[in-house]
Order: structure tokens, then C-alpha cells, then sequence
């Protein structure tokens, strides 16, 4: 006889199908693992592994060559490309002069592939006024903005200025309150802060407050060393870094901080105006080309706010390059006056790449020169 049929009832099946379950997890649980491989760097393309083993002549020599480019790592590229070294040996000046024409190479590569076609565009075009332009012809040009509007009215000074008023009445109460014979005291804390804060702190406090009393403050920053970094770019300036505020310069952020020594700014330099340097001989092209680069903050407050209010040390760099570096005989004003009325001729042309621009480094902070850079000719940015 057979054995009788027993039912199993649905409560054993599901206690049987948790042992199984069990049983078979913690088999495989504690069955040897085998080691899993790392991603092979053979599986990279060759910029990809150039990027990544940190290899800058690489990065460049790569990108010279016919090699599959997307923006993204056309952006990691150009970051690592416009790095600069600190380097305290002899051999300094070589060094800069050697990443400076790594870096022209990378920015006419990534022009070449057609990632930063506006690279350079200014150059292949006459400037849009020249030295002889008629008074005709530079009011036509420079429509409702007149001589004014690119004098540095230096807005943050006066700001400080009515603080410390203001600060100095708040001393005076204090005193009194706190029954001292004299403010003094007071004055020299005060005056010891305003010290640490321009040598130490490379103004990051007075900006600060400059930013708490304005709140256009920021905004005229960015849209100033936009103006710079676009002119640059335009004009074929291979552009290094860009550091928005003193604190950011001075908590190393933003791109290329030491190529900036630690101050905010925008790095470029002009590698024919080197050349010619080295040769005794500055063109005049060469001259006015720099020059608008060096206005272009000064003239993109201008195109932005009718008027410009900081710009005063890029003046004081425009006439001491001028004077001192090419031993400039013309008028300095009427080259200083030529070049940030140049400079809002072509930022007018490039007004949607100016905003685009600005945009960028209003989100990214500048923390990528690369994307800075790309996101001029891309209109997706």
C-alpha cells in the first residue's frame, strides 16, 4: 500500500520557502568572492587617460591630435591646460613661458575642432574705431554714453568712506558710553582691522560690507571680469583663470588663483605682445589690442549700467604698460578713451554671448575656466 497523501497546508509552504531562501543567501553570502577588477584605463580614449593621470603635455599634445572630443572633456582639458604651477626655482620665468604657449596651443586646437570658434574671431576683423576716427564717428558709436561713463567713479570708495563716517560716529557714542576720556582707542582697533583685513585678508571683510550695503555690488564684479574674459577671448588672449571675489581669491577658489597670486581678477596675457616684447618692436595693432582687454571690465559696466565704478587699478595697469612697458608717445587718455569705446563696440556685437557668459560665472563662480570659456560660443549653456 501506498502511504497516505499528506497535504501540506499553506502556512509549512511558506516557513519551507523562507529556509530555502535563507539557506541559499547566506550561501552565497559566504561562498569566496572573487576580486573584482578595477576599470582598466585601456578602456579610456587617450584624452580620457591623459586627464586622468593629471599629464597636461599629454592633455595638449592629444587634443592637437584627431581624436574624439566632446564638449566635456574638452572642458576638463582647457582646466587642466590653463593650470598653473607655482614654481620658486630658477627656472620660473622659463616655466611660465612654457605653459603660456602649452596653453595657446590647447586654445587653438579646441578652436580648430570648432568647441571655441569666436577664439580669436577680433583679430581676423579690423577694430571698430581707429585712431583716426572722426568725433563723427565716435559719438555715432558710442550712442548715449559719453567720455564719462569710462572714468572709474570708484563707487566702492565713497561707500566706504560715508561707513566710516558712520563707524567713526559709533566710536565716539561707544566712548562715551563706556566712560573712556577718548575715542582713540577705538580709532586705532578700527584702523588695525581695516590693516589685517587689506594685507591679510586682501580685502575680503571691506568687500564684504561693500556687498551687505550694495547689492549690485556682485553683480558689477561679474559682469566686469566678464567683460575682460570675453575681450580675451575674442581678441586671442588665451585666458588662465578668474577669481570673483577677495574671499574666494583669498580661500583659493574660483580657476587659476595662482596665476592671480592670491588677488581676484581675470588672467590673461597676450603671447604676440610677449614676442614682440623679447624683439624691441610692439606693433601698434599689437598695442590696441591689449589695451581694450585691459578696459573691457571698464567697458562692459559701461554697456551694462551706462557707467563704470570700479576699473581704477585696470587704469592705472593701462597707463603704466603705455608709459613705462612700451614708452607710449601719444595721448594715454585718448588711447585709454579709444580702447574701452572699442571694447563696447564688440560687446555690444557679442551681447548674447556677454550675458551667456555672465551667467555662467554668476553659477559656476568661475570654479571651471573651461566651462567659462565653452559657454561663450555654445548657446545651450
Amino acid at each position: 500500500r501506498h502511504a497516505p497523501h499528506k497535504s501540506i497546508t499553506t502556512a509549512e509552504m511558506r516557513a519551507s520557502l523562507l529556509i530555502f531562501t535563507v539557506y541559499h543567501s547566506a550561501g552565497a553570502y559566504l561562498q569566496p568572492r572573487r576580486p573584482q577588477r578595477p576599470l582598466s584605463r585601456l578602456a579610456l580614449t587617450p584624452l580620457e587617460r591623459a586627464i586622468a593621470g593629471n599629464d597636461v603635455d599629454a592633455v595638449v599634445d592629444v587634443l592637437e591630435d584627431d581624436v574624439p572630443c566632446d564638449r566635456a572633456l574638452a572642458i576638463a582639458a582647457l582646466d587642466k591646460a590653463a593650470a598653473v604651477t607655482p614654481d620658486s626655482s630658477d627656472g620660473e620665468q622659463f616655466a611660465a613661458a612654457f605653459e603660456e604657449a602649452r596653453l595657446v596651443r590647447a586654445y587653438q586646437a579646441l578652436r580648430r575642432r570648432g568647441l571655441a570658434p569666436s577664439f580669436g574671431i577680433a583679430i581676423d576683423e579690423p577694430f571698430p574705431l581707429s585712431q583716426g576716427a572722426s568725433e563723427e564717428e565716435i559719438a555715432r558709436e558710442a550712442g548715449d554714453l559719453t567720455l564719462a561713463a569710462f572714468r572709474p567713479k570708484d563707487g566702492a570708495g565713497r561707500m566706504f568712506a560715508i561707513l566710516g563716517v558712520i563707524v567713526c560716529g559709533a566710536e565716539i557714542a561707544a566712548a562715551k558710553a563706556l566712560g573712556l576720556d577718548s575715542p582713540q582707542p577705538l580709532f586705532l582697533a578700527t584702523a588695525g582691522l581695516a590693516a589685517v583685513d587689506t594685507f591679510a585678508l586682501k580685502g575680503a571683510l571691506a568687500e564684504t560690507l561693500a556687498s551687505a550695503a550694495d547689492n549690485t555690488y556682485s553683480e558689477r564684479i561679474v559682469r566686469h571680469e566678464a567683460g575682460h574674459l570675453l575681450l580675451a577671448y575674442l581678441c586671442g588672449l588665451p585666458v588662465q583663470g578668474c577669481v570673483l571675489s577677495a574671499r574666494e581669491a583669498l580661500a583659493g577658489e574660483g580657476s587659476g588663483a595662482a596665476s592671480l597670486n592670491g588677488a581676484a581678477g581675470t588672467a590673461f596675457f597676450d603671447p604676440e605682445l610677449n614676442a614682440a616684447a623679447r624683439r624691441g618692436r610692439i606693433t601698434r595693432s599689437v598695442i590696441d589690442r591689449y589695451c581694450i582687454v585691459v578696459m573691457g571690465g571698464i567697458a562692459a559696466e559701461a554697456v551694462s549700467y551706462g557707467s563704470a565704478e570700479g576699473g581704477k587699478d585696470d587704469e592705472s595697469a593701462l597707463i603704466s604698460f603705455l608709459q613705462d612697458t612700451v614708452g607710449f608717445t601719444g595721448d594715454v587718455l585718448v588711447q585709454a578713451r579709444m580702447s574701452a569705446l572699442n571694447g563696447v563696440i564688440l560687446l555690444r556685437r557679442y551681447r548674447a554671448e556677454f550675458e551667456r557668459l555672465v551667467k555662467v560665472l554668476e553659477r559656476d563662480r568661475a570654479t571651471s575656466i573651461g566651462a567659462a570659456v565653452l559657454s561663450i560660443d555654445d548657446a545651450a549653456a
